[in-house]
């Protein structure tokens, strides 16, 4: 205790000597050092809580959020470090306030750590408002926070080895997880098997959002796939090229595993399970590297599952980055605290919580890999380019803006404001008409959308001239295509997902064999995306251990007639119930599920209720004649009815 002399002063006053007025701010400082350490105690057992909940989670509930998606790669220890340090601001504050409010403070503290740690774990609840869990935490902390205080003061011992224990825990946690991420790919690497002799590379490029009928290589009077066209002499292209769905997820995983929609998991909340092989499983077995690099960090999310078989798989920039913002973002408290400092973290809601990658850079990413990867070895790239979807805004170049693309910034932005207007019931008089303004938006959008092919294109083209430097193009196998296509308003109705017309599901579809195979083919026939991964297997030479269903196309690569070699099968096409949007009649799948199929020179569409279209597949591109009720006609239609039935039916155990 420290000893205290008092002296008179002038006026007959005590004072405390120097020694004790030197003492008092140490002892203050020294409390303020063990209210951080305390806090710092319980930051770590609400970080090591809330871990464990979240991997809980991921074990027991497959079930994906879109917030998941945006979920970094490094988490298991960036959820501790995040609860640690935000803890150990609200000690440093607890303490700072004990030196004016000592009784205060000391009431405060345990319950304020308590409720924090309960917030902490709420909110990994999902579907609890953010007031009741605010009020929850509250209770919680006020009801058991001197509880806790007894405890924790009770078992001095117990917490300071617990402390150096989970300090450590997440010390060696980061360190190990971190030198695993950055060396994953190499040792995936290290354990490929041999590849044969001379095997060709692949490299699967997927436009994202791009429909045929908008591309001067189909036919189209704007100049917006020029490169491609040039590129086509060099391949074979197909005219008549579908995919299995109007949205990215099933399309993708179809593309992937060579299977129908409905023989899938996936759905906008469920990854593609492991039912059936991946082509970049099978390649990687086959002693393939493989990467890929996607633009559509959304449905083409390793969230998904579509990255099984990839050594390197990259989604969102910001997924794989560890800088002071992802760890705050990491933990239910950091989004909380960044949310409202105004700083947005869920990218659904700002456009700036995330790097919308274009397709220079996704040009970069691939090149960069190709650099760096093993040269004895073959591989097996994959590439989603996203700039042709919604918003549709081409990136500033050279390249052209049709229409009324060109318009200035803001001229644009009126013409979208007004139809927003109008899609809110909020139009007034100084509007204009409503269907000008419709037919005004309709035109930007789509000249937007037309001006941002171009803008692929081009980068398409570049992409090509680099791998053609790089000596690469030789020996690989090359396939341009896409997932589904947009509407704008053919049927009257904008996006995509929402029908089966052709708009949405006719693709374009290139195939560039390696040197040596006849090129410049033109095929009429129609043909599915299901049957990509049987074509790639066949034309690299593991044709006769293809785990994939469907035909291979590479017929069509080979042969000196276009014409096929076997009886065309007919090509399905789903898509499910789209609920995001309110039901309405003149939009098919926002009234239930519906399939087609493309057979024999027609298109049968068969609607949730039973209700069935029937078009002439090349007569009529648009689909605006129904044939369903020729009563001609009816016999065809009980032929479709059997087909679809028949491709609906479950299938057998996968190979």
């Amino acid at each position: 205790m420290p000893v205290v002399t008092r002296r008179r002063g002038p006026l007959g006053t005590k004072l405390r000597s120097d020694r004790t007025t030197a003492a008092r701010p140490i002892v203050e400082d020294v409390r303020v050092l063990s209210e951080v350490v305390l806090a710092a105690w319980c930051g770590l057992v609400a970080g090591w809580l809330e871990l464990g909940v979240v991997l809980a989670q991921r074990a027991t509930n497959p079930r994906i959020t879109l917030d998941s998606l945006r979920t970094n790669r490094h988490f298991v220890w960036m959820i501790p470090l995040s609860n640690l340090l935000i803890f150990c601001a609200l000690g440093l504050l607890i303490g700072w306030l004990a030196r004016y409010r000592p009784r205060f403070a000391r009431a405060l503290g345990w319950r304020a750590y308590v409720a924090l740690a309960a917030l902490a774990l709420l909110m990994t609840i999902e579907g609890l408002y953010p007031s009741a869990r605010l009020v929850l935490a509250c209770g919680i902390g006020n009801w058991f926070g001197p509880v806790v205080a007894r405890l924790g003061t009770g078992f001095p011992r117990f917490r300071r080895l617990s402390q150096w224990v989970m300090t450590g825990g997440l010390a060696v946690l980061a360190a190990v997880w971190s030198g695993r991420a950055a060396t994953a790919e190499r040792r995936a690497w290290s354990h490929l098997p041999p590849a044969a002799p001379g095997a060709p590379n692949v490299l699967l490029i997927v436009l994202d959002n791009v429909r045929a009928a908008s591309m001067s290589l189909y036919g189209y009077e704007r100049p917006t796939t020029p490169n491609l066209q040039g590129l086509a002499g060099q391949g074979t292209w197909f005219t008549q090229a579908f995919a299995t769905a109007p949205w990215t997820l099933p399309s993708h995983a179809s593309m992937f595993t060579g299977q129908w929609c409905h023989q899938l998991s996936v759905s906008w909340d469920r990854a593609l399970d492991a039912t059936y092989p991946t082509l970049a499983e099978f390649l990687a077995g086959h002693g393939y590297t493989t990467a890929g690099f996607v633009a559509n960090t959304y449905y083409c999310n390793a969230r998904y599952g579509l990255d099984r078989g990839f050594a390197r798989y990259e989604d969102y920039y910001e997924n794989q980055t560890v800088s002071p913002f992802e760890v705050a973002a990491s933990s239910g408290l950091g989004k909380l605290l960044l949310g409202a400092l105004g700083i947005p973290t869920k990218v659904f809601e700002d456009a700036r919580a995330s790097v919308r990658k274009s397709a220079a850079m996704i040009n970069r990413d691939i090149l960069d890999w190709l650099d760096a990867r093993p040269l004895q070895r073959p591989f097996f790239a994959f590439l989603n380019y996203f700039d042709a979807h919604s918003a549709f805004n081409p990136p500033e170049g050279p390249d052209p803006r049709f229409g009324l693309a060109a318009l200035p910034k803001k001229r644009k932005d009126e013409i979208l404001s007004r139809y927003k207007k109008l899609m809110v019931k909020e139009l007034v008089p100084g509007d204009g008409p409503p269907e000008q303004i419709e037919r005004e938006a309709v035109t930007l959008y789509r000249d937007s959308y037309e001006s941002c092919i171009a803008y692929l294109d081009r980068n398409i083209g570049r992409l090509f001239n680099e791998l053609r430097r790089r000596g690469l193009l030789e020996n690989t196998l090359v396939i341009v295509t896409s997932d589904h296509g947009e509407h704008f308003m053919e049927h009257g109705f904008m996006g995509h997902g929402l029908s089966l017309y052709r708009r949405e599901v006719q693709v374009p579809l290139l195939i560039f064999p390696p040197a040596g195979t006849p090129a410049g083919r033109r095929v009429e026939e129609p043909v599915s995306l299901r049957d990509l991964p049987a074509t790639i297997l066949d034309l690299i030479r593991l044709g006769d251990r293809s785990p994939f269903p469907g035909q291979s196309l590479a017929r069509f690569c080979r042969s000196e007639t276009t014409a096929p070699r076997s009886r065309p099968v007919p090509l399905l096409c789903e898509v499910g119930h789209q609920q995001k949007i309110p039901r309405q009649g003149h939009i098919p799948a926002t009234m239930g599920p519906l399939q087609s199929i493309v057979a024999e020179g027609r298109v049968y569409i068969r609607n949730h209720d039973g209700r069935e279209e029937l078009f002439d597949l090349l007569n009529d591109p648009l689909e605006q004649h129904n044939l369903s009720g020729q009563p001609s006609l009816r016999p065809a239609l009980d032929h479709f009815r059997g087909l679809l039935d028949q491709l609906l039916a479950p299938s057998g155990p996968p190979r």
